[in-house]
């Protein structure tokens, strides 16, 4: 495989990990006052970190071309 191909494969593999993180955050928000909650202040917290740390490492790898 190609270096740039396979470059290209780990970006999308991380982004769709960065984005499904991103979407069980947002299912897990209680919309309403009612709304069971699905996980703690400090899982959100830790995931939120996870997302910002899949960003550094996402721009790290689309800048060293």
């Amino acid at each position: 495989m190609l270096r740039h191909e396979c470059r290209s494969k780990v970006l999308a593999k991380l982004t769709n990990a960065r984005c499904e993180i991103e979407d069980a955050l947002n299912l897990s928000t209680p919309v309403a006052r009612y709304d069971p909650v699905l996980m703690t202040d400090s899982t959100r917290n830790h995931l939120s970190a996870i997302i910002d740390e899949l960003n550094r490492v996402l721009r790290h790898i689309e800048a060293s071309q």
